[in-house]
């Protein structure tokens, strides 16, 4: 662990999905949300690679200037891309997102039982500005048309770490089967620029926060608890003989068992009783 991988041959076999994909579905053009991250950095380079810059669309969704770090990384990069002028839009999401959170005020009858948390009204207000994004996204995708490009890797959805019809939500998804640190490896490779690699990976859900920072742990023990577990079949036991802290695994196991329900959602009832 890590697992071997071809990175050129690994590029070449996500471009070459990308491009039958589009041609299948009658699609030509790709947009997707870039955030000033590795993900969606890598995204898009690759939509770059198999579609030219002139077939991809970009927006930018922050909310208010919470990161505005994030913001001038993304315009570099859009740069670096060559991605045209007229296809990159920024949009501020915040009025929209504010308007929902007034109108309901977080004071549903629920909230009358149970006690306040800011924790929790951070998480809610976090998956708000997630939802928001995707709407905007697709109704984008409409006006073009495109289709939407994810940007979600291997790790996040072992993880369960995105919001549900919010930055999960995609029409193609070329990172999926890829490890966070192995999009670092293929980020690299692509030639994405420094200051993408070394950024601290975050949701961008309120000030501050930081992927690992939720988690406890870093994604480069993750992927080697989570490649070990699910993929090389390995028992705890086994990963702890290879240097792993067993501390450590428990809490990447409890991360994924607690988030495991958004794999099979939704619940479908059984066919009706026939007479």
């Amino acid at each position: 662990m890590p697992r071997e991988l071809n990175i050129p041959g690994t590029i070449e076999r996500i471009t070459t999905f990308l491009k039958t994909t589009l041609a299948d579905t009658g699609f030509s053009r790709l947009v997707v949300a870039v955030s000033g991250g590795i993900d969606s950095a890598t995204a898009i380079t690759l939509a770059t690679e198999a579609l030219g810059p002139d077939n991809v669309f970009a927006l930018s969704l922050p909310y208010k200037d919470w990161n505005r770090d994030a913001g001038q990384r993304t315009q570099r990069l859009l740069q670096h891309l060559q991605i045209p002028a007229a296809h990159i839009r920024e949009i501020d999401i915040a009025p929209m997102v504010e308007a929902f959170h007034r109108s309901v005020n977080l004071q549903s009858p629920a909230a009358e039982t149970a006690p306040a948390s800011e924790e929790l009204d951070k998480v809610r207000l976090g998956n708000m500005m997630a939802r928001a994004r995707m709407i905007v996204l697709f109704d984008h995708a409409k006006e073009l048309p495109a289709l939407v490009l994810g940007t979600e890797n291997k790790s996040e959805h072992y993880l369960g770490y995105y919001t549900r019809f919010g930055d999960e939500a995609s029409d193609i998804e070329p990172l999926r089967n890829l490890y966070k640190t192995e999009v670092y490896r293929v980020a690299e490779h692509l030639g994405v620029p420094e200051e993408l690699l070394t950024a601290v990976p975050t949701a961008g859900l309120w000030p501050g926060q930081s992927d690992e920072g939720q988690f406890g742990f870093t994604y480069e023990t993750a992927d080697k608890v989570l490649y070990g577990l699910y993929d090389a079949k390995l028992s705890p036991d086994e990963l702890i003989e290879q240097g792993l802290d067993q501390k450590t695994i428990e809490q990447v196991q409890i991360w994924v068992a607690q988030m495991a329900f958004k794999h099979n959602l939704p619940w479908i009832a059984p066919e009706p009783v026939s007479l």
